[in-house]
Parts: structure tokens; C-alpha cells; sequence
């Protein structure tokens, strides 16, 4: 399944009206919308990318549990060191850790005991990679968790290679795994600028979980057209997931300045993930900032306004209760807002909704929305006195 067909695999989705298309104001927080005056773009700082990474990559793999579960299974060697790397992470030592983690790996490496390719190495693999992420070591992150990946499918081949391979021979437990890793090597690859590999991990998860997720498009089987069919998802995967997955890659073409292909998959997710919770608000946001890249202004507005009513809705936050993030992407809308209609020319509308960030700002503690909101504010009040 190509990305070219990852649209039309999912035709069976229910249609959203292109006209109310949102940006999600997601993992990322995408604010690239930039004035006719050109201020500073948005610079509220998001929730981290890993809004998506923290919940979908690695998928549930639940590593520091089952490490600690099962860690009579690993030989007194690696269980010593894995049990001091858990301690000292556990503990915020992430330099003692990262130590001990390594020496878990090496002598795991070298160990005959553990399977090469099974769960206890690769399991050791992504908590390193996880860490060394968290540490900025992007390069090490990158090394550690593509030779994760190489061992679950039994594979040392190229980055092409991996990214061919035909996920749904694994184990439903594999199959997370390995769309979780990829999903995590993208975020990576992007946060490194190489966008090329980055896209490749993307699509390839995309690609994986729509899959399997589908049916034949005939039903006599005289062809090998697939369509997306939820009823058709397999037991270990959600729309949840799948939205995720696909926000993910929106996200990342939003940030290179694609946002026609951001908008599309930013709808789908936005369909699988429903209408009524605050991550809906943050799809909301991204496609506003996504039709407002494409100079769609009028559709931008309507996906910011409803993203503002939903986000404001008292009943929205119960949903998954997820009231915080509601109230950081309200924030972040009211002042995109200001932002769309100061592009429109519409300086008094602009105002208001700055003014409506800088008190949300000041009602929910945001420090950086009431410094931006304010910054634009004077801007405006600036150009008012010298155009009089």
C-alpha cells in the first residue's frame, strides 16, 4: 500500500466538509500562521511531540513493567545491571542509568542465552533509546532503537530493506512494537532534519496499521484494491492509534511546509478520533494553521471558531479528562485567531481575540500566551497611532 493510497483507502470514513478543516494543535502545537505585519510567529510552548510519542510509540510496550515483571528471565549478569539502571532512572539519575543500561545491552549482546531477536534484548533496546532521547542524544537514540527494529524482524539490513518488510507475519505483540519504534524513529529523524528518513518511518507505520485495517475492495477478490474498514481493525489496534499515527505524519508535513498533505491527514484523524475531545480541539487548531499556510483564511476561521467551541465547552474536558490540554489549545486558538484576522485585515477582531489570549492566559497561568498576546496587542496599538 502506497502513501499515494492511503487516502483512498479510507473512503469508507465518514466525509467532513473540506470547508471546516482544523489543524490539530497537537503533539507538536504547529503555529506557523504569520500576520500581514509579520510579528513573531506563536511561540506558546507546546505539549511535547511526545503527546503522540509518550502514548502511541512503542504502543503500550510498557517497558519499564515488563522489565521489572519479568526481570528473573534475564541472566544475573543483565539483571543486575538492568535492576541498578532501573533504580537510578527511576530515581532521576539518567546519567547512572544511561551507564547501566549500556552495560545491560552489552552483555545482553553477548549473552547466548537471550534470544536475538526476542522480546528481553529488543526490550532493553527501546528503554535505551527512549532515555538516550530524553537526554538529547538524538544520533545514539537514532542507532539504538533502528537496531531494535533490525532484531525484532531478524533483520541488518538497510533502512529500505526494514521499511519493506510485511509487518502482518508478526505477532500482534511484534507488530506494535514495531510500528511504535517506527513511529518513535520518526520523530527522531525529524527532530534531526532528516526528513527523507523521517517521512520513510512515518509512512511505513501509517501504512502498516491502515493495512491492517482493511478489507478487499471486491468482494469476489478480482483485485488487490484495499478500503479502510474500522470494523475490520484487528484486536490490538484502536482508531485511537491509528489517528495518532496519522497526526504524527500530518504534523510532520505541516512542518515542512506541506500543508496540503498535512490537511488530509489531519481530517482523517480528526474522524477516527471524534468531535467531542480536547485532542479534537488540537486537530482543529493544526488544520486552521494548515488552510491558513494555503492562504484559505475563510476556512481557516471556521476550523479556529470550532476549535474554540469545543475547547471551551465545559462537557469537552470530561471526555477523556484531558482539561489541561483544553485549556493550553484555547489558548493557543485565541491567539491564532487574532492572528487569522489580523491577516484579513481585520485589526479590531484581531484585538479582541489578542485580548481574550492575554486574559486566558492570565486565568490559566500561561506565561508565554499573555508575553505574546501582549507583544501583539502593542504591535497593533503601535500601527493604530501611526497610520492615524
Amino acid at each position: 500500500m502506497s502513501l499515494q493510497r492511503i487516502f483512498s483507502a479510507q473512503k469508507s470514513l465518514s466525509r467532513i466538509p473540506t470547508r471546516l478543516n482544523v489543524q490539530r494543535y497537537a503533539s507538536t502545537a504547529r503555529r506557523n500562521t504569520r500576520p500581514a505585519q509579520p510579528p513573531r510567529p506563536f511561540r506558546i510552548p507546546p505539549l511535547p511531540v511526545a503527546l503522540i510519542s509518550v502514548s502511541f510509540i512503542c504502543l503500550g510496550v510498557g517497558l519499564y513493567e515488563y522489565l521489572n515483571s519479568d526481570i528473573q528471565k534475564f541472566p544475573v549478569p543483565i539483571r543486575q545491571a538492568l535492576r541498578k539502571a532501573l533504580y537510578y532512572e527511576q530515581n532521576k539519575d539518567a546519567m547512572l542509568a544511561l551507564k547501566y543500561f549500556n552495560e545491560a545491552l552489552t552483555l545482553a549482546l553477548a549473552s547466548p542465552e537471550l534470544e536475538k531477536n526476542g522480546a528481553p534484548l529488543t526490550g532493553i533496546m527501546i528503554q535505551l533509546g527512549a532515555l538516550q532521547e530524553r537526554l538529547g542524544r538524538l544520533p545514539e537514540a537514532r542507532n539504538t532503537l533502528t537496531l531494535a527494529i533490525r532484531h525484532l524482524l531478524g533483520l541488518e539490513q538497510t533502512l529500505a530493506e526494514v521499511t519493506s518488510v510485511d509487518l502482518s507475519q508478526l505477532s500482534p505483540a511484534e507488530q506494535k512494537k514495531a510500528v511504535g519504534i517506527a513511529q518513535k524513529l520518526g520523530d527522531i529523524t525529524s527532530a534531526m532534519k532528516k526528513d527523507e528518513e523521517a517521512e520513510k518511518w512515518y509512512v511505513w507505520s501509517v501504512e502498516h496499521l491502515l493495512k491492517s485495517s482493511s478489507k478487499a475492495k471486491s468482494e469476489y477478490g478480482d483485485n488487490s484494491d484495499l478500503i479502510f474498514d474500522e470494523e475490520h481493525m484487528p484486536s490490538w489496534l484502536t482508531s485511537t492509534d491509528i489517528g495518532a499515527a496519522m497526526e504524527a505524519l500530518g504534523a510532520f508535513y505541516s512542518s515542512r511546509n506541506k500543508p496540503d498533505l498535512a490537511i488530509h491527514l489531519y481530517l482523517r484523524a480528526l474522524t477516527l478520533n471524534g468531535m467531542k475531545s480536547c485532542q479534537s480541539a488540537v486537530l482543529m487548531n493544526n488544520l486552521a494553521e494548515s488552510y491558513s499556510g494555503l492562504g484559505k483564511y475563510e476556512e481557516a476561521k471556521i476550523w479556529g471558531q470550532r476549535g474554540l467551541d469545543l475547547a471551551q465547552n465545559p462537557n469537552t474536558r470530561k471526555q477523556n479528562k484531558d482539561g489541561e490540554l483544553c485549556d493550553e489549545t484555547c489558548g493557543v486558538l485565541l491567539f491564532n485567531m487574532g492572528m487569522l484576522f489580523e491577516q484579513t485585515k481585520d485589526k479590531e477582531k484581531a484585538s479582541q481575540f489578542y485580548a481574550s489570549a492575554r486574559q486566558h492566559g492570565r486565568d490559566f497561568k500561561h506565561a508565554n500566551c499573555i508575553k505574546e498576546a501582549d507583544r501583539a496587542l502593542k504591535r497593533l496599538e503601535f500601527e493604530k497611532i501611526r497610520d492615524e
